[in-house]
């Protein structure tokens, strides 16, 4: 059997172990645009100088050698024949295949800004090349700016700082992390940042970007008419997974590619999985791609279990679940984080400096929540949303809850919820 697979990051290495798991004698071939493996949740890290390339590594050294697995990098996928199944890649080298995973991931979105293409010092933040290019940047400016305060913005902003780079963040929306926390615990790392070289602009977009007669990059313009003053650009303006060389094949896409709960997608033997796939979101009924690590892996699993022949099905696709730390004040969300209608109950903990935790209650189960500061009950709270626990009659000392009043033990042993 011959197994292909588009893609080396978490999805593409968890289906690469299912596979050698189950078949010790098939012949896996995995191929990568990227010349290294690294966990892309760490790239703020070498910017900061917290870790360096090599910590970034998810495998061990020989893990391909250990896992007789063939490793192509330096190359992606071009075109693609589903009927004799073949895939050119981009050194002209045609690859057949028995059973194909895509995991091509995703790549960042340029938004339609004046001379944002042209600037010398414009990146974006998503392989090891942009931030190799973003910590060489840093170092020739006293000053940046970061489009966008999503995770991947912030988690950039946070980077320069660290190196001592003065940030100004230009948001259109009216705080930082909007999907992953409300206006209160976004408000706590706002006042943190400030204090840490950092600035913010909300509710304004760029409109252009200030270049001198050599391109460089001397600040923003802002549709307000204000200025920010910078010598670098980060964009983290959102992704578009890497579906462009599915354009002439018979592969069914919407946003990213469509798969079903085996992530198999709309022809025989092609899986996708991670950021280039939507799949349905277990928790919200939402179709959306796979935005986090964790659900990366899981979805790679199941993919590489069904090429290999084990039926597997995707539990708990739960997608809505992010974690951060700041300037030492972590944060832990999940689900819902605002209540969408009056059919939420809202519950809160708010101590201050000392910590901040809120959850949402819809028909006696937990829809979301937030810990911050004292993230001890996060795996809880997690497992209650996930698992859909009804908790009516508890909800007076939701906060003060413990594993302990929900499960129950077997006469094997083994553990349950009640």
């Amino acid at each position: 059997m011959k197994y292909l697979i588009l893609g080396a990051s978490a999805a593409g290495i968890s289906a690469a172990r299912a596979i050698r798991r189950l078949d010790a004698g098939g012949k896996i071939t995995v191929i990568s645009k990227d010349e290294r493996i690294y966990s892309r949740c760490m790239l703020h890290h070498i910017i900061s100088g917290q870790r360096s390339e090599a910590e970034t590594r998810f495998v061990e050294d020989d893990f391909f050698k250990q896992n007789n697995i063939r490793w192509l990098p330096g190359r992606e996928a071009v075109t693609m024949d589903v009927v004799s199944k073949e895939v050119q890649l981009s050194d002209g080298a045609v690859h057949r295949y028995d059973q194909l995973l895509i995991a091509t991931g995703a790549s960042s979105v340029m938004p339609p800004v004046e001379n944002l293409g042209r600037g010398k010092q414009v990146r974006a933040l998503r392989n090891l090349e942009d931030a190799r290019d973003i910590t060489r940047l840093s170092g020739g400016t006293a000053t940046a700016a970061v489009i966008g305060a999503g995770l991947v913005g912030m988690d950039a902003a946070y980077a320069l700082a660290e190196r001592g780079v003065k940030v100004t963040v230009v948001e259109v929306a009216g705080h930082i992390l909007l999907l992953q926390l409300d206006i209160r615990a976004a408000r706590s790392y706002e006042q943190l940042c400030r204090e840490h070289n950092m600035e913010f602009i909300f509710n304004d977009m760029v409109a252009s970007v200030m270049l001198d007669e050599q391109d460089n990059v001397q600040g923003l313009k802002l549709k307000s008419g204000r200025t920010v003053p910078c010598g670098m650009v980060v964009v983290a303006a959102g992704v578009k997974p890497n579906i462009d060389f599915l354009k002439d094949t018979p592969v069914e896409t919407g946003r990213g590619i469509k798969v079903n709960d085996r992530q198999q997608t709309s022809v025989a033997g092609i899986y996708a999985a991670g950021d280039v796939c939507e799949s349905l979101e277990s928790f919200t009924g939402r179709i959306m791609p796979t935005p986090i690590w964790p659900a990366a892996v899981r979805q790679g699993w199941v993919a590489g279990s069904n090429m290999a022949g084990k039926p597997v099905r995707l539990k708990g696709n739960f997608a809505f679940q992010n974690s951060m730390t700041f300037f030492g004040l972590p944060s832990v969300s999940f689900g819902t984080i605002n209540p969408p209608d009056e059919s939420f109950r809202e519950l809160v903990d708010d101590q201050g400096t000392a910590g901040y935790k809120k959850v949402l209650l819809q028909d006696g189960r937990i829809k979301g929540a937030i810990l911050q500061g004292d993230i001890s009950g996060a795996g809880l709270f997690g497992a209650l949303i996930k698992n859909g626990i009804d908790i009516s009659g508890l909800e007076h000392r939701i906060f003060e809850l413990s594993y302990a009043d929900f499960f129950a033990q077997k006469e094997n042993g083994e553990f349950y919820f009640k």
